[in-house]
C-alpha cells in the first residue's frame, strides 16, 4: 500500500433533491439489509425516501470530478467506483464517459463497496493499478434520505493516483475500525465514501496541513466501517480542483 500516492484532488458536490417515497419501489428491489439500516440511523419509516433511479437532465457529477482532474494525453486506466448498484447497476455511465471524454485507456467499474469505496476502495487499486498512474473517481449517491430534509448530498472525487512517491502518500488502508495512531495530526470522519475525502481537499485548499502530516479518512456508514492513513510529503504540491 505505500507503493500509492496521490498528486490531484477534485470535488464535485451537489445538494440532491430527486427522492421518491419507499412506497414507489417494489420491496425486493431495495436491500433490506439498508432500509433497516436507516430507520436504526434515524430516520422513520415512514420519511424514508429513496433516490430516483430515472436519468436526469443535470450534469453527472462524475463528469464534473473527471473534467477537473482532466483527461491525460496517454492510455491511462480509469476507475469508476461507485457506491451501490441502485442507479447504475451496470455501470453505463462509465461506458458513456468514454465516449464523451475521447478516453484512451482502459476503464474499470467497480460497485457495491457501498461507504467503503473512499477507504478499503485503495486496497482494490493497490493490486488494480498496472503501473504508474491512473485515474480514479470516487462516486457517492446515498440511496435513502429523509422526507423531512428532503435532500441528499451527491459526491464524487477524483484522483490521480501514481505508483511511487508523491505529494500525498496512501500508507495504509482496512475494513473495520481504524487502530490507534498516535501520530496522526488530522482525522477526518463521515458516514459516506466521499466524506473524508471533501474534509482533505478543504483542508488542503486551507493550507492547513503541514508537510509531513499524518491524516486518517475514517468513514463509519450504517453497516459497515473503513479507514485509510496517509501522509502529506509536499502539502502544496497536491494539485487541487472542482468540478
Amino acid at each position: 500500500m505505500a507503493d500509492l500516492s496521490i498528486s490531484r484532488l477534485c470535488v464535485a458536490v451537489r445538494t440532491h433533491t430527486d427522492y421518491l417515497p419507499l412506497s414507489t419501489f417494489p420491496d425486493d428491489l431495495l436491500p433490506k439489509q439498508r432500509v433497516e439500516a436507516a430507520i436504526q440511523e434515524g430516520i422513520p419509516l415512514e420519511h424514508l425516501i429513496v433516490v430516483n433511479p430515472a436519468d436526469s437532465d443535470r450534469p453527472e457529477l462524475s463528469d464534473l470530478a473527471l473534467a477537473a482532474v482532466g483527461v491525460p494525453d496517454d492510455d491511462q486506466p480509469l476507475f469508476l467506483i461507485r457506491s451501490g448498484p441502485l442507479r447504475d447497476p451496470m455501470v453505463t455511465l462509465l461506458a458513456r464517459m468514454v465516449l464523451q471524454f475521447g478516453w484512451r485507456g482502459d476503464d474499470i467499474g467497480i460497485t457495491h463497496l457501498d461507504e467503503l469505496g473512499g477507504t478499503v476502495g485503495f486496497e482494490l487499486l493497490d493490486w488494480a493499478i498496472p503501473e504508474d498512474v491512473a485515474t480514479v473517481l470516487i462516486c457517492d449517491e446515498p440511496v435513502f434520505a429523509d422526507a423531512r430534509v428532503g435532500t441528499g448530498r451527491f459526491a464524487t472525487v477524483g484522483l490521480r493516483v501514481h505508483r511511487g512517491d508523491g505529494p500525498l502518500r496512501i500508507l495504509d488502508a482496512g475494513e473495520g475500525a481504524p487502530g490507534d495512531f498516535p501520530d496522526v495530526q488530522w482525522r477526518f470522519t463521515g458516514a459516506g465514501a466521499c466524506d473524508g475525502w471533501l474534509d482533505v481537499h478543504a483542508a488542503l485548499s486551507a493550507g492547513d496541513i503541514a508537510d509531513g502530516d499524518r491524516i486518517l479518512v475514517h468513514t463509519k456508514g450504517p453497516l459497515r466501517e473503513g479507514w485509510l492513513l496517509a501522509q502529506a510529503v509536499d502539502a502544496a504540491g497536491v494539485e487541487l480542483g472542482a468540478g
